[in-house]
């Protein structure tokens, strides 16, 4: 846990308090008096509930304004009181204690299993404690030598290096931009931002006090992440500007030879005991293949390769509507002389009450002075917004219509999210049918409402479902016949998320290449490992993408977590490799395909990037935030090959 000090004067806290949320303080209050009074029964808040026609609970606690001022002033005496010495918090609570605090609080049951994710989710217990006194008793000498290699400095580059740092193991980090932040620095279109609620989205082991927004934007996001590089002290151990153009197994020695190409066309090959793919999903562009792109006489670029050019007085084309379309298009319009949006398939998109809301003073003020505030903050922004949606993406066999929902909650999500689109859309009606998709809710990634139904009903914004024939040198020509003049041409079209590690060529164990191994269909047991290719460790890889809710750094630090296990079992049994069994393998995928199939993104009537072309999920995880985070918290190493260097045998 973060060590807290209280700070300010009377007047201050006080003022302060009017801005937290009252659960979280109760809770907070007990953990530092151990008075149970804190969490009397009688005093209990409200269960988490979703307001009626509303999508996002009310997380209040219900309470009425005299008992809210009660509340209030107790806990302002007891944070004085720490404030000038005179108390001390208590002790973090134990597992059964913690649970116990959670259901309190959120007003339902909270299982021992998710609890125990919390503990460490939220810092309370060392995650690190699983690998940590492993790599002290190891050979210092040895993990000073062994050298990873981490391919790129995105926010999974950046977590991989600060457990290195604190293991003790040597490493550099490959990027191909001048900077760090990944995504955060490629991506820079107007309204650029995160889906998910910020004090979420950051490293459970460095939160962030300071959001200024719930949902914060592009700018603020690099910033977190640039200086990150600076607080973790990686950036010297940064390789900027050179690329990985080939990685190759050395059977003899058991490493890798990677290849390496600098921006002044410089190469070079080095040797790595271990490589770690940190170039994440969407980082490739991918340009739509439509007739005549190359004839326009017009400005076009995709989305993440945003140009800042003055729209004024222009006529511009949008092609795509899915997240980056969503959020780019209203302050695009509001330049244009006329925007056009071109549409294949609709996306669901949720109303937030907090997407543009700022972060009160109180509540910033709260996660940096009251001792376990920020963790049990967390705690139930995680239980709020992420896993509470579960169980409405898992088919139910007996539910009557499967062709456009899962299951009764989705089908209620699908009729709430109808009605918001229908009121949404005003003058234009006519809209509706093409707005509302032919899949059922979480077949997609669900987008947060920006304003985008209120910005396609403006009469200067058109919504246009007819299919593009061809790009003309002066716009775009429908299926139709019709003709668009477009002065400007962006497309948000996604990335080519299926590539996972190309362009680079990876030749592992006997000569195989990772893309002949993979073809059609990529896969990786716990999306990390792939047989025939020891010691090569994918963050953010096959079947790890999130759609229900939560935070992919969460799916990264799980990750994270796993990798480390592995190398302390290099350390602990002296191997110089890892392969993973390909019977593990298969087995593994072999259910993760099969609870694929009876999830939302696995329904048959969802086309999108997270299918390969069989109709296979590829990219998204079939496993709630717990269990995925159950799968990738103990390693089995009886699922590897440990091998030596000099001998291509295995040792048991």
């Amino acid at each position: 846990m973060d060590h807290v000090t209280v700070q300010g004067t009377d007047k201050e806290i006080k003022a302060a308090l009017l801005d937290v949320n009252l659960p979280n303080l109760l809770l907070s209050m007990y953990c530092i008096t151990g008075d149970r009074t804190w969490i009397a029964e009688d005093q209990a808040p409200a269960p988490v509930l979703a307001p009626e026609g509303s999508l996002f609970p009310d997380d209040t606690g219900g309470y009425s304004d005299a008992q809210a001022q009660a509340i209030r002033a107790s806990a302002a005496a007891v944070l004085m009181a720490l404030r000038d010495g005179e108390r001390s918090p208590g002790p973090v609570p134990e597992p059964e204690q913690f649970r116990e605090l959670l259901e309190y609080g959120m007003g339902e049951e909270v299982t021992s299993g998710y609890a125990n994710m919390l503990l460490e989710e939220t810092g309370l217990i060392d995650r690190d404690q699983n690998w940590l006194p492993v790599m002290g008793c190891s050979d210092a000498a040895r993990r000073a030598n062994f050298e990873v290699l981490i391919i790129g400095a995105g926010m999974s580059g950046l977590g991989m290096a600060a457990k290195l740092k604190r293991a003790g193991i040597s490493f550099t980090i490959i990027e191909r931009n001048d900077q760090v932040g990944g995504t955060w620095y490629e991506n820079r279109y107007p309204d650029c931002g995160v889906d998910t609620p910020n004090h979420f989205y950051s490293y459970s082991f460095h939160r962030n006090p300071d959001w200024s927004g719930y949902f914060s934007k592009r700018d603020e996001l690099f910033a977190y992440f640039d200086r990150c590089a600076d607080e973790f002290g990686v950036r010297d151990q940064i390789l900027f500007e050179t690329e990985v153009t080939r990685l190759q197994y050395d059977e003899i020695n058991q490493s890798w030879q990677v290849h390496l190409e600098r921006g002044d066309g410089e190469t070079e090959v080095r040797t790595a005991n271990a490589v770690v793919s940190a170039v994440g999903q969407l980082n490739q562009p991918s340009m739509p293949d439509i007739p005549g792109l190359e004839d326009f006489e017009g400005d076009q670029w995709h989305s993440a390769r945003w140009r800042a050019k003055d729209l004024a007085g222009l006529k511009v084309g949008v092609i795509g509507t899915g997240c980056s379309c969503v959020q780019l298009l209203p302050k695009t319009a509001d330049q244009a002389e006329h925007t056009r949006v071109y549409q294949r398939t609709p996306h669901w998109v949720a109303p937030s009450r907090d997407y543009y809301r700022a972060v009160e003073p109180g509540l910033i003020w709260a996660l940096k002075h009251i001792p376990f505030y920020a963790e049990f903050h967390r705690a139930r922004m995680i239980l709020v917004f992420a896993d509470r949606s579960w169980p409405a993406v898992v088919g139910d066999p007996a539910w009557e219509d499967q062709s456009l929902s899962m299951n009764e909650a989705n089908h209620g999500m699908r009729e709430a999210l109808t009605a918001f689109m229908r009121e949404s859309l005003g003058p234009k009606q006519d809209y509706l049918e093409h707005c509302v998709p032919k899949f059922p809710v979480w077949g997609k990634r669900l987008i947060v409402d920006n304003g985008w139904y209120e910005t396609l009903a403006r009469e200067d914004v058109s919504l246009e479902t007819d299919g593009i024939e061809c790009v003309t040198a002066t716009g775009i020509q429908t299926s139709t016949g019709e003709h668009h003049e477009l002065d400007v041409i962006i497309h948000a079209t996604g990335f080519k998320a299926n590539h996972f590690l190309m362009p680079m060529e990876v030749i592992g164990r006997g000569g195989q290449t990772l893309g002949s191994a993979w073809g059609n269909a990529p896969s990786a047991y716990k999306g990390s490992h792939m047989p025939g290719f020891p010691n090569l460790f994918c963050l953010y890889g096959p079947n790890t993408n999130i759609v229900h809710g939560g935070s992919i750094i969460y799916q990264i630090e799980c990750q994270i977590h796993y990798v480390m296990q592995c190398l302390a079992l290099m350390f602990e049994k002296s191997l110089d490799a890892l392969d993973v069994r390909a019977e593990a393998n298969a087995n593994y995928n072999e259910d993760v395909q099969a609870r694929s199939a009876n999830l939302a993104w696995g329904h048959p009537n969802v086309q999108s990037w997270y299918k390969n072309s069989d109709g296979q999920v590829i990219n998204n995880s079939p496993f709630s935030l717990q269990e995925f985070w159950e799968v990738t918290h103990d390693i089995t190493p009886e699922d590897f090959e440990l091998l030596h260097a000099g001998s291509n045998a295995a040792s048991d």
